[in-house]
């Protein structure tokens, strides 16, 4: 999967700068571009890291980061001319402080561990749900689907099936962009699908799930952007 980044900068150059210097890095990202705080969470769109200018016109970085981070523990890089701002970087959980003008060896450094750290983030997801007076730590990675029956969340992964109680549409925000919900009482893991049809879905683990049909269009195009990423780059 492409790494989805977002700059978030009022100055048009500085956004600029930062999205040619981090292409020509790594071919294998989709970049958007936004050039206030507002904007950036105006957008139904979730990244696995965030460049921000902290001194922006309206809400500023540091705002913005709090903002972001009652949703994502994605990694956030704040890039500023001031750095009488580094110690409340430490609140918002920023990954790293890039200081304007941007050293474009230094970018590519702290770049370059930003991934790292997002390929660690993104392997050691996990969700917690209580279960019969139980905790499970469910690895997200290997989910199947999950099966809604009303308030009722069953989900069937490696370890089993665990049930418990959570809205469709909260659990659906937090698996993030790999699942897909094809039908009010199924959201599939895509990288644990073998077949489709217009009808159903089946998993690796040889469950058949149903597909809506008003959900099919937006299911193979989901589906299939899932399977070609390159080619929104």
């Amino acid at each position: 999967m492409p790494v989805k980044i977002a700059i978030c900068d009022d100055e048009h150059n500085m956004r600029e700068n930062l999205k040619n210097m981090i292409e020509k890095q790594n071919e294998d990202c989709l970049l958007d571009l936004f050039c206030s705080g507002e904007d950036l969470l105006k957008s139904p769109d979730k990244y696995d890291i965030y460049f921000l200018d902290i001194q922006m016109t309206g809400m500023d970085g540091m705002e913005t980061a709090k903002k972001l981070r009652e949703n994502t523990e994605s990694v956030i890089i704040f890039v500023t001319a001031f750095t009488d701002y580094m110690p409340n970087a430490f609140d918002v959980k920023a990954f790293h402080y890039l200081t304007k003008p941007v050293d474009e060896n230094k970018l590519i450094n702290v770049f370059t561990r930003a991934i790292q750290e997002h390929k660690r983030k993104n392997n050691d997801r996990h969700l917690v749900v209580k279960s019969g007076g139980d905790y499970h730590r469910i690895p997200v990675k290997e989910i199947f689907y999950v099966e809604s029956q009303g308030r009722k969340m069953l989900i069937h992964s490696k370890s089993g099936v665990v049930e418990y109680y959570e809205k469709a549409k909260t659990l659906e925000e937090t698996l993030g962009d790999s699942f897909f919900r094809c039908h009010r009482c199924y959201i599939v893991n895509m990288e644990h699908i073998v077949r489709y049809n217009s009808a159903t879905v089946c998993m690796t683990n040889g469950d058949e799930v149903f597909v809506a049909q008003k959900k099919y269009s937006d299911f193979v195009k989901n589906y299939l952007k899932f399977l070609t990423p390159s080619s929104n780059a």
